[in-house]
């Protein structure tokens, strides 16, 4: 049972009803698409004409280079040869494949330092805020003393400072609610 395009023992074997010629199956559905005909006769013929055949999997014949000791010589070192290609151009991927790890890596380290920096200035500004506006600014002996020529009269944040902080504030979020994030920092 050979295939009459390859010549070869089909792996996949089907039969044309039409002619009763035995095909392998991928060979005869490139040839079907590409021309529509049967290879052998000519005759029209579809995929559908085709009928698989139930065979066991046999295992393949050696082919005949692989019968003498310096064919399976040449075979070993062919197989070899494509092993270390295969071998070093998996270590190449696995190298660019850590630097980038590592890069990714250093990159998110860094931000949860600076993350961990803001979170710190931001408690410290609150408890000084809080500091101040519990203390009212009447003593100079608590633990935030303050320049006498640089501090106001009133205590605390006047209206106008108040009014100065939420516009800013207002301006800042509605710029960052609008802003368009580039494609090559997050993507959905």
């Amino acid at each position: 049972m050979y295939c009459c395009i390859s010549g070869k023992t089909p792996e996949e074997p089907v039969v044309s009803r039409k002619s009763g010629h035995l095909f392998e199956r991928r060979l005869i559905v490139k040839y079907i698409e590409a021309n529509g005909t049967c290879p052998v006769t000519g005759d029209a013929l579809s995929v559908d004409d085709l009928q698989p055949v139930q065979t066991s999997k046999t295992v393949q014949p050696r082919p005949p280079a692989a019968t003498s000791v310096p064919g399976l010589l040449a075979l070993f070192q062919n197989e070899w040869d494509s092993l270390m290609l295969e071998t070093y151009t998996l270590r190449q991927h696995l190298e660019t494949v850590r630097q980038e790890l590592s890069h990714t890596l250093y990159q998110h380290d860094a931000a949860c330092r600076v993350i961990a920096r803001l979170i710190k200035e931001r408690d410290g500004a609150r408890s000084a805020l809080a500091q101040a506006s519990v203390s009212g600014g009447a003593s100079s002996s608590g633990s935030m003393e303050v320049d006498q020529a640089a501090a106001p009269a009133a205590a605390g944040l006047t209206d106008n400072d108040i009014a100065v902080l939420t516009e800013t504030s207002t301006k800042l979020s509605s710029a960052r609610k609008h802003r368009k994030i580039s494609k090559t920092v997050a993507s959905p």
